[in-house]
């Protein structure tokens, strides 16, 4: 069975695009932007981000209560996982922040339909960076043309090219069925 390397965010995950009354997706955006990278890479900012959100939404939350606020309004593609699981061997491949992976992959049982999770704040470096895919290829102990990537960032998606593996960029379940089709065998 081929291996697919499944993004996180904004694939297996997607936003409602919704604040509400806890949740304000354009503070996040703007913490994202600047603590963003040194989260990822397991830098212990976390509560540094969270003391900055709650000064400026006016909360007090702690960092589980944000994480339950966060799901809230994020939805898991279901859908998508379902589909995948059927043909390939999925690893997730995600740049999420340690925090926020150990929420949800007890949340949403990864267990149940992934082999194995490799996150960037494991290897102190992002998909920005195309050593991770050559880790992961390493890892994996397989060619790169015998993973397939998805992505919902095209540099991501470059990065992986480089580095030899096929990849596609996720806009919606339907024009990933039609762009996955030549790979399943």
């Amino acid at each position: 069975m081929k291996k697919i390397l499944l993004d996180l965010g904004g694939v297996a995950f997607q936003s409602t695009g919704k604040s509400n009354d806890q949740i304000d997706w354009s503070i996040i955006s703007k913490l994202n932007e600047k603590h963003g990278h040194q989260l990822n890479i397991g830098e212990d900012i976390y509560p540094v981000f969270i003391k900055e959100y709650n000064e400026l939404s006016n909360q007090n939350f702690d960092g589980d209560q944000f994480l339950i606020a966060i799901w809230e309004t994020l939805e898991f593609n279901s859908e998508l996982v379902d589909f995948l699981k059927k043909h390939f061997e999925i690893f997730i491949l995600s740049d999420n922040y340690r925090e926020n992976i150990e929420f949800i992959s007890k949340k949403f049982d990864f267990d149940s339909w992934s082999t194995k999770g490799y996150y960037s704040y494991d290897y102190k470096m992002g998909k920005e960076n195309t050593a991770l895919f050559k880790q992961v290829i390493a890892d994996l102990k397989t060619k790169p043309e015998d993973l397939l990537f998805v992505d919902d960032s095209q540099y991501k998606i470059d990065n992986a090219r480089l580095c030899g593996i096929p990849s596609i960029l996720f806009t919606n379940n339907e024009s990933l069925k039609e762009s996955i089709a030549p790979y399943i065998s």
